[in-house]
């Protein structure tokens, strides 16, 4: 049986410094040792998010299962392939079964030439993507909790706030970008599009942190246009005169909008 291996990790920083991809091949090779019957023609390494199928290694290594170039896919876990529970069902029924190729994962101790294998990775699929949306779902109480004690929950604050030098815990308002949001709120209050905002903002020497003009659609997310919404940190504001930092980000007081 031709098998080919797939190891994956999900950031740059897993790929190039971790010791994940190693590991990960070097459990897919002493499973090629261990079972005469699987010949492991080679290992295809990928650094990308499992949430969905866009990665093109493992897209094409689909391609070649259908070209009948392996017989399967050796992987150490599910969740290396894919984390989505319809993208699960999908390849399943597409590619692994016991009329087609053949998925083996290690962790689960899955081979899909069974009907017990085949059971067995719907479940397993199931309780991984409820448990990915567990965790999203805490991640959001946890930033939303963090963002209404004015604390930071990454290494970045977003455009308008800055770390708080006596206290890095915390974020407050930048000064040089509180102008700058100031100055698109004033544009848009006067009926400029997006385009001519980011114009002006050139124009007067506003640039975003990278030193770069902004571009229409980073204007956009800075104050979305519809019906004069502005999302800012969070909140809607749905009046030219409603959309306004709360007063704690802002150094010396009261504000007065973006």
């Amino acid at each position: 049986m031709k098998l080919i291996g797939y190891a994956r990790v999900s950031t740059q920083g897993q790929g190039l410094e971790g010791h994940s991809l190693d590991e990960q091949e070097a459990r897919i090779k002493a499973y090629a040792r261990c079972h005469p019957d699987a010949e492991l023609v080679g290992i295809a390494r990928e650094i990308g998010s499992a949430k969905d199928m866009n990665r093109p290694g493992l897209l094409e290594i689909l391609q070649e299962l259908d070209e009948g170039e392996y017989d399967g896919i050796i992987i150490t876990a599910l969740d290396r392939l894919t984390r989505n529970m319809g993208d699960l069902i999908q390849l399943a029924d597409d590619y692994f079964n016991a009329e087609k190729k053949n998925l083996i994962s290690l962790t689960e101790n899955i081979n899909m030439e069974t009907p017990t294998g085949r059971l067995l990775v719907f479940f397993l699929g199931v309780f991984g993507q409820w448990q990915r949306e567990m965790i999203s779902e805490h991640s959001k109480r946890t930033i939303a909790h963090l963002k209404s004690q004015n604390k930071r929950f990454n290494a970045h604050p977003e455009f308008g706030l800055m770390v708080n030098p006596t206290s890095p815990a915390y974020v407050i308002g930048n000064p040089a970008e509180q102008k700058t949001l100031a100055r698109i709120k004033d544009l848009k209050a006067q009926g400029s599009s997006l385009t001519e905002i980011s114009m002006t903002l050139e124009n007067e020497g506003m640039f975003n942190r990278a030193g770069n003009p902004f571009s229409a659609s980073a204007i956009s997310k800075l104050c979305r246009k519809h019906g004069y919404t502005c999302t800012v940190y969070g909140h809607n504001y749905r009046s030219k005169n409603d959309y306004k930092f709360p007063d704690r980000f802002f150094l010396g007081g009261k504000n007065d909008g973006i």
